[in-house]
């Protein structure tokens, strides 16, 4: 149990997550792990390769890493796809088996493959080379010894037509199954479910000197003309591991397949859905679960998946999240679980540790192949500090916002008010009580008001030249920043006088009782209009008469 600190309150709830969550796949769930990429291939997706792109004399490829061997039976399901380019695209793709190396090939007419030896090749051809005799049609044929020239003694088989409409470069996916049969002897292909070419021979014997042990592969290249070429795996008996996790009793496990139309797994027993890629599983006891998908031409492909049940799970809980005053500290304690190894967000790996800073803290407990993880936030909150400033002295029509700030707080101002602001809109004292779990301060400030846009026009003056009263001009307090305007006006609405952006009180700047053509005007009333600038900013305009006198 935790050890409860003064001054701990309770905000909500924390969690726990006392199961594991696994993604088992029917491929590797990395296939960049398992291939070896040469030139332009690049892995872009889970399951898809990229060969190559729509550059010239481009070349690509992926190796599996580890050779298989050619005395064992495989069945490979997948999808390729020649790009969007017809009449100017290519050059195509090669299913290859060879003992030498993962390394790359050539560009252009040997898709990768060309010389490679010895080898045998499933080559994909979209593009007639005609010194290489090939048909007019995208093309399937087998050959050995990275020899693409059909007709030669190396060619094995075809070539035929891959599609019945002569064109694969379609932006479609076309689906391929491979199959070798090592009792039989027999290599066929099938494509979109159609079987289109096969051979029968002893390779391991005829092409690899006896030796069955192959790296296998695909490449594809570009020369002069280009495309996009991917292949994406459905199902591979070649990628085929043995799958097995270790789980603890109460743990569940999402198992994900592809490459079918439909799925059936058993048992159906700890199962959420038994028909569906990617069911739930729970098991009480260890299972070995075995999934049967059917793809859109029919054909079945196993796989085995093995969840071993072994070992009681973690059960542990670090508590609410929790909110607490400032200068405490908090004891997170995991050491009553039975686990073995302890590590905490902060990194630190001890069952027992002490927090005193805001933050998320998580623990990851195991023991075995069992573990379980939990967070609590701690939050620390400082006691109230009020602080409304010095007595304010505000300029009239201004209002005043007093903003107080403390966190889970309740306030309480001297009209009864309980906001955290207050806006003051006349002279007063103001003052506010602020409270929260850690403590209660006080403030109070007291506010005047004065009229802070005063200013002061004559509303009689006498040019007469005798130094006395003879300029019109405006005087104003420290709180006028600048005349943005000064207009003087006769009384059919004439200007007589205009002068702009001048400080107040400047008895050099005004109206010396001239008119606008500086003749000399005679005794009359006339309006003026004026716009100050005061110092916060605010422009207030003044309008009124003044009487000139001789």
């Amino acid at each position: 149990m935790k050890k409860k600190c003064p001054k701990r309150f309770e905000i909500h709830h924390g969690f726990m997550f006392r199961n594991l969550f696994y993604l088992l796949f029917l491929l590797p769930t990395s296939l960049l792990a398992q291939f070896h990429l040469n030139g332009t291939a690049r892995q872009i997706s889970d399951r898809c390769f990229q060969l190559t792109d729509e550059q010239f004399s481009k070349v690509g490829s992926i190796w599996d890493s580890t050779k298989i061997n050619l005395n064992e039976s495989f069945d490979v399901n997948l999808d390729l796809f020649f790009g969007c380019k017809d009449a100017n695209g290519a050059d195509g793709i090669v299913f290859g088996f060879q003992p030498i190396s993962t390394s790359i090939g050539a560009v252009g007419e040997g898709m990768g493959f060309l010389g490679v030896q010895p080898s045998i090749g499933i080559e994909m051809d979209t593009y007639q080379n005609t010194n290489r005799n090939d048909p007019t049609f995208d093309h399937i044929a087998i050959f050995k010894n990275g020899d693409v020239t059909h007709g030669s003694a190396n060619t094995l088989a075809g070539p035929v037509s891959i599609d019945p409409s002569g064109n694969v470069e379609d932006c479609k996916l076309h689906n391929i199954r491979v199959t070798w049969d090592a009792v039989g002897k027999k290599l066929e292909v099938f494509i979109d479910c159609v079987s289109k070419i096969s051979y029968t021979g002893d390779i391991v014997r005829d092409i690899f000197n006896g030796d069955p042990n192959v790296f296998w592969g695909f490449t594809a290249a570009t020369g002069g003309a280009v495309n996009r070429q991917e292949v994406c795996f459905k199902f591979a008996t070649l990628l085929d591991k043995p799958s097995r996790v270790n789980l603890c009793l109460g743990d569940t496990v999402q198992l994900q397949a592809y490459g079918g139309v439909t799925y059936q797994w058993m048992p159906s027993t700890g199962l959420s859905n038994a028909t569906v890629a990617n069911p739930i599983a729970k098991p009480d006891t260890s299972t070995t679960y075995t999934v049967i998908a059917k793809d859109k031409c029919g054909t079945e492909f196993r796989k085995d998946i093995r969840l071993e049940v072994n070992g009681d799970p973690i059960i542990f809980a670090l508590g609410n999240d929790t909110t607490l005053c400032f200068g405490n500290v908090v004891q997170l304690d995991a050491s009553g679980v039975h686990a073995k190894t302890f590590q905490w967000s902060t990194g630190q790996t001890d069952s027992i540790i002490y927090v005193r800073d805001n933050g998320v803290y998580t623990a990851l407990l195991t023991r075995g192949n069992c573990s379980a993880t939990d967070s609590i936030k701690i939050h620390f909150i400082r006691p109230p500090a009020v602080d409304l400033g010095s007595d304010t002295l505000l300029c009239e029509q201004k209002k005043w916002l007093i903003r107080v700030g403390a966190e889970k707080a309740t306030y309480r101002w001297q009209d009864g008010s309980t906001l955290p602001s207050y806006v003051v809109i006349a002279a007063g004292n103001y003052a506010v009580t602020v409270t929260n779990p850690c403590g209660r301060d006080s403030g109070a400030v007291k506010v005047r008001y004065e009229d802070c846009y005063k200013v002061f026009i004559p509303n009689v003056f006498s040019p007469n030249g005798d130094n006395m009263n003879d300029l019109l001009t405006i005087f104003g307090d420290n709180h006028v920043r600048r005349i943005k305007s000064f207009q003087i006006f006769n009384r059919w609405g004439g200007l007589v006088y205009r002068a702009v952006d001048f400080a107040p009180n400047d008895l050099t700047v005004g109206w010396n009782g001239r008119g606008s053509n500086g003749q000399i005007l005679g005794a009359d009333v006339f309006v003026y209009w004026a716009e100050i600038e005061f110092l916060d900013g605010s422009v207030v305009t003044k309008m009124g008469d003044v009487s000139l006198i001789r």
